[in-house]
């Protein structure tokens, strides 16, 4: 089983979203990794999602698994 964190923070001049993936790290390494990187993003959340060897990406970017516990981004 992956999982796959995906951490979203915005900056303080532009509304543009800055975007990072983690794979199978907890969502609390994946946030101070993502903080390191961008120290003045704001707004930072994460989501997860869990997979065993494939994921969807559809045309809208929306990320799915067939994992039971399927979650989408």
């Amino acid at each position: 089983m992956n999982t796959l964190i995906v951490v979203t923070g915005y900056g303080s001049v532009k509304p543009i979203p800055w975007r990072r993936a983690y794979l199978n790290l907890d969502e609390e390494a994946a946030i101070q990794r993502f903080v390191f990187a961008y120290p003045h993003a704001r707004d930072v959340s994460a989501a997860s999602i869990q997979f065993d060897d494939e994921l969807s990406i559809g045309a809208n970017g929306i990320l799915s698994s067939s994992y039971s516990a399927n979650t989408s981004i």
